[in-house]
């Protein structure tokens, strides 16, 4: 793990907003998962937040328009959808061209996202910290091993607050 912390991807659906199954961003009601807002206002002041998102139909201004709707884009720093970026998680590029969005090195990043076989398999592929959002029901993947379970998306900043060296601000 790195000692300083500077960025934390989230991923979209079922990390931040309630996903609804089959739909696309756009035919979606957006609620924000419970604790989304306030951890990301919380984290806000210390690090870099970016979004990486596997999309099928929806591309970075639909995601964008998504987070605004949630009440969630000014917190964000940056975004990346596989549609647009051409490359979907577990593909360790996604990561890097998020970490190249936020403007700070892969190596100082991590990811919190609610699926093992993309989001925290990526995360460990690209070398980075992988925290698992486990929702009831959640499946266990064979050969992942998330760097770190939470169940609330609430319990993330106290978790990094005792592992990780506090940051300077973000600019």
């Amino acid at each position: 793990m790195p000692s300083r912390l500077l960025g934390i991807f989230f991923d979209a659906g079922n990390t931040l907003v309630v996903e609804e199954p089959g739909k696309h961003l756009w035919e979606m009601q957006i609620t924000p998962i419970p604790g989304a807002l306030e951890v990301l206002s919380t984290l806000k002041s210390r690090y870099r937040l970016g979004v990486i998102s596997n999309t099928v139909g929806s591309g970075d201004i639909e995601l964008a328009d998504v987070l605004e709707q949630a009440g969630m884009r000014t917190l964000i720093d940056a975004l990346v959808t596989s549609r647009d970026f051409g490359k979907a998680k577990p593909d360790p590029a996604i990561y890097a061209e998020g970490a190249r969005r936020l403007g700070v090195p892969l190596a100082a990043t991590c990811m919190v996202g609610d699926r093992l076989d993309t989001d925290v398999a990526g995360a460990l592929k690209a070398g980075i910290p992988a925290i698992w959002l486990k929702h009831p029901g959640a499946i266990e993947v064979a050969g992942v091993a998330p760097t770190h379970v939470i169940t609330r998306l609430s319990d993330l900043p106290s978790w990094l607050e005792g592992s990780y060296a506090r940051p300077v601000s973000p600019s």
